[in-house]
């Protein structure tokens, strides 16, 4: 039977690695929950990452551990964009109060950068909207327009690309790109509905099985639905708003391949999902670019994995 600790240096490596892709330097305690082994503890990181220090393995940098490879400045990056993270979260909660008064919106998340409490200057806040069950398509068109309309198109502060309904929970990409995505996903509104969709990606556990996922009550804000949201919904529920949502997803995938007609239809597929319950878009597909930089990092390490 093979030792726990035998592997244990070359998945440091691995997490490591990996976070190095964004210039994002680990503690000990975040090497730990992302770490792809299980059957070892805090305590054992720890020391491994000190041994691996002293063989100049890694290069520690105040409390945090990057590869020998690596610029030396991505440590006050990361200080300087958790500093404007803190700021980012707070606009986030606001802009979720207004969607979540919005009729058919059941769930507002957030995910990307800021989900990892960092934010560049260039980034976006990316929301991840959770729609009540056949009005998917009708929540996506109606924050398409007030963004389009009222925000002049800008998704600085307002990205809305990632929509599902509680039907759509579960990750079709899995991978330890999406695994992370998943595990370090924030609830603003909607514990319960945050806590399902976990619960339905337990599969990150092949990835990340020391991934303890928490919430943050100080982020969120309050569970109840608004009444405002339930009179509107009442109202258009006069209209036959079914018909209309599939109406509305036709249209978008229309839309979407006569402005994507180049690609083939497998890299269509890849890029975007359109379906009933989910509503994706990954145009410039960043997460083949990241796994491709990713195993490229662990090649110039001797590490073998396949993708």
């Amino acid at each position: 039977m093979t030792s726990p600790y035998k592997n244990l240096p070359n998945n440091i490596l691995k997490t490591v690695a990996y976070f190095d892709v964004f210039d994002y330097p680990l503690t000990t305690e975040q090497i730990f929950r992302f770490l792809p082994q299980n059957s070892i503890s805090h305590g054992d990181v720890e020391n491994a990452v000190e041994h691996m220090v002293k063989s100049k393995e890694l290069v520690k940098e105040k409390s945090y551990f990057l590869l020998p490879s690596t610029h030396r400045n991505i440590t006050e990056k990361r200080e300087a964009e958790e500093r404007r993270a803190k700021k980012r979260l707070k606009y986030a909660r606001n802009i979720s109060r207004f969607i979540k008064s919005l009729p058919f919106i059941r769930a507002v998340f957030i995910t990307g950068s800021l989900s990892k409490n960092v934010a560049a200057s260039s980034s976006d806040i990316d929301f991840m909207i959770v729609a009540a069950p056949e009005r998917l398509w009708v929540c996506r068109t109606m924050l398409t327009a007030f963004r389009k309309i009222f925000l002049f198109g800008s998704s600085k502060y307002f990205c809305t690309n990632f929509y599902v309904t509680e039907n759509g929970y579960a990750q079709q990409r899995r991978n330890i790109f999406t695994a992370i995505e998943v595990a370090t996903t924030k609830v603003i509104w909607n514990e319960s509905a945050f806590l399902e969709f976990q619960r339905q990606n337990q599969w990150m556990k092949e990835f990340l099985p020391n991934i303890n996922v928490s919430t943050d009550q100080k982020l969120m804000i309050s569970s109840s639905r608004s009444l405002s949201q339930q009179i509107i919904e009442i109202i258009l529920s006069i209209l036959p708003l079914r018909a209309l949502n599939i109406r509305l997803m036709e249209f978008h995938r229309t839309y979407w391949q006569r402005s994507f007609n180049h690609t083939s239809t497998e890299q269509f597929n890849m890029m975007f999902i359109i379906s009933p319950d989910i509503s994706a878009g990954w145009p410039d597909d960043r997460q083949e670019t990241i796994l491709k930089e990713f195993h490229h990092r662990l090649s110039s390490l001797g590490i073998r994995e396949s993708l």
